[in-house]
């Protein structure tokens, strides 16, 4: 081999392997339309989020610590899920394990999650969150009278 075939031959390698990396770590998500991501999730409400930390939940099988993000909300109204009262939801600290980003203050999101055995509200990318104020007028009508009344609509 020459050197400029050895030379040819490492850099597509590391491109590769480079590549590799980038999705092995990213979040795969399927799109979902609102009836659907309320159909599939445990609750469904609408929320300000009041405060945000980041805690520990834990540690990997290497021994590395688990970082999770708890945001603190105050729920306006709850669309679906028992009547439990949801004062946090937590998310992953990492957008590449499909950790969501929220804005503290006067912003309102209509959040679907999966509540946890122990009563505790998962969000991730893959649910859908959205500000209420994006959501059109059918999505808000449909949410309010035809969602909560079943799936099938």
């Amino acid at each position: 081999m020459t050197m400029m075939m050895k030379i040819c031959f490492i850099s597509l390698t590391i491109l590769f392997l480079w590549r590799v990396q980038d999705v092995a770590g990213a979040c795969r998500c399927l799109h979902l339309s609102i009836q659907q991501a309320f159909c599939r999730a445990d609750v469904v409400f609408s929320a300000k989020v009041t405060g945000k930390q980041v805690v520990d939940t834990g540690n990997s099988p290497l021994r590395n610590p688990f970082k999770s993000i708890k945001y603190d909300i105050q729920v306006t109204k709850v669309y679906k899920g028992p009547g439990l009262n949801i004062d946090a939801v937590y998310t992953s600290s990492s957008s590449a394990t499909c950790g969501v980003t929220l804005d503290t203050g006067d912003k309102l999101y209509l959040i679907t999650g999966k509540l946890e055995d122990d009563e505790t509200v998962q969000i991730t990318s893959c649910y859908f969150i959205e500000l209420y104020d994006d959501l059109s007028i059918a999505q808000t009508q449909k949410l309010i009278q035809c969602y909560t009344t079943g799936c099938g609509c």
